[in-house]
C-alpha cells in the first residue's frame, strides 16, 4: 500500500524532510497493519527493514531463560517510533520481541532501500542517525535506572514523564491516563504487579498521587520529583 505524501508531511519523523527527499521516501515506504496482540518481528528474528510506528503502539520486550519478559520500551508515534535500527546496521538478529499493544499502523522500508535512501540524501542519513542517537540515550538511561536505583523513583520518572507529555492541569493537580496495566507497567519498572500496587499506595500515603485505575492526579509534583 502506497503511502500519499501528504500523510507523510504529518509524521513526526519524515516531516522535516524536503520535499525531494520526502518523495524518495514515499516511493519505498508500505504500510503494514498488525491487529491487538500481533508480533511484528520475535526476539532472534532476522530483520529485513526498518518498522516507523504511525499509529498504536508496540511493546518491545526481551524474554529470560526462565520465561520472565521485561519490557524495554513501548514505541508510539510520538516516542522511539523507529524499530530495527541494530539489525539495519550491524546485520544481527533481532534483539528483542516487538508486539502490537492495540491495532496499529507501521511504515515499513526494506533494508537495501533504507541504504540507498541514506547513501544519496544527507536528510535521511541525519535521521537515521538521530533515531539511533535517540535510542542509545534511552538505553543508557534504562541501564543506568535498572542497575542504580530501585522500582519507585523509575515509577516517580515514569509518571513525571506522563505528565510531561500528556498531564493536563486539573483542580487537584497534575491529571493523566495512564497507557498501560498493572502487569505492563511491571514489566516495565523490572517488578511485579504487587510491588506496583504496594508503590502506588505508598505515593497516596506520602500525598503525592491519588490513583484510581489508570487515572493519576500528581497532587505535588515537586515533591515527586525529589524521590527521582
Amino acid at each position: 500500500m502506497t503511502i500519499p505524501l501528504e500523510e507523510l508531511r504529518t509524521s513526526l519523523l519524515f516531516g522535516n524532510l524536503a520535499d525531494e527527499e520526502l518523495l524518495a521516501v514515499g516511493e519505498v515506504v508500505s504500510a503494514r497493519e498488525y491487529p491487538a496482540r500481533a508480533l511484528v518481528f520475535t526476539q532472534g528474528e532476522r530483520l529485513d527493514g526498518l518498522w516507523f510506528v504511525r499509529r498504536g503502539r508496540v511493546r518491545l520486550y526481551r524474554v529470560s531463560p526462565t520465561g520472565r519478559e521485561f519490557t524495554l520500551c513501548i514505541a508510539r508515534r510520538d516516542h522511539l517510533p523507529c524499530m530495527g535500527m541494530c539489525p539495519l546496521f550491524d546485520g544481527n538478529l533481532a534483539p528483542a520481541h516487538a508486539q502490537a499493544l492495540e491495532p496499529t499502523t507501521i511504515y515499513f522500508i526494506e533494508r537495501t532501500r533504507a541504504y540507498q535512501l541514506a547513501a544519496e540524501s544527507r536528510g535521511i542519513a541525519d535521521l537515521l542517525a538521530r533515531v539511533l542517537a535517540n535510542h542509545t540515550r534511552y538505553l543508557t538511561q534504562l541501564s543506568a535506572g535498572l542497575a542504580l536505583r530501585c522500582s519507585l523513583p523509575r515509577l516517580n520518572e515514569l509518571l513525571l514523564g506522563y505528565a510531561e507529555e500528556r498531564g493536563r492541569a486539573g483542580p487537584r493537580g497534575i491529571e493523566l491516563q495512564l497507557d498501560l496495566t498493572r502487569e505492563m507497567l511491571a514489566s516495565v519498572l523490572g517488578t511485579t504487579p504487587q510491588m506496583v500496587t504496594q508503590m502506588f499506595q505508598r505515593l497516596e500515603q506520602a500525598g503525592l498521587v491519588d490513583a484510581r485505575g489508570k487515572h493519576i492526579v500528581i497532587l505535588d509534583k515537586e515533591r515527586l520529583a525529589k524521590m527521582v
